[in-house]
């Protein structure tokens, strides 16, 4: 568990941490490689968040820090990326 995880996790009741942990499950980041991969997993939080952002990431599949596009998941991509 990522230390922004462990830090929410102490600090939140355990309902309002589900809560955050399920929202944040909904959004993916996206590398123009095409390489797709969880905002949780990846150690973020984004919870009650609007909007699809971009920002800057490291991309394991091309190995570039490239510009990443936030966006919630698809039904598909939610099947996929659990």
């Amino acid at each position: 568990m990522a230390a922004e995880h462990r830090f929410l996790k102490f600090i939140l009741p355990a309902k309002a941490f589900a809560a955050v942990r399920a929202g944040t499950k909904e959004w993916l980041a996206e590398c123009p490689c095409g390489h797709k991969r969880d905002i949780w997993d990846s150690g973020g939080v984004r919870y009650k968040a609007a909007g699809e952002p971009r920002c800057l990431g490291y991309c394991p599949a091309c190995r570039k820090n490239t510009m990443h596009k936030i966006r919630k998941k698809t039904e598909a991509e939610k099947r996929e990326i659990p």
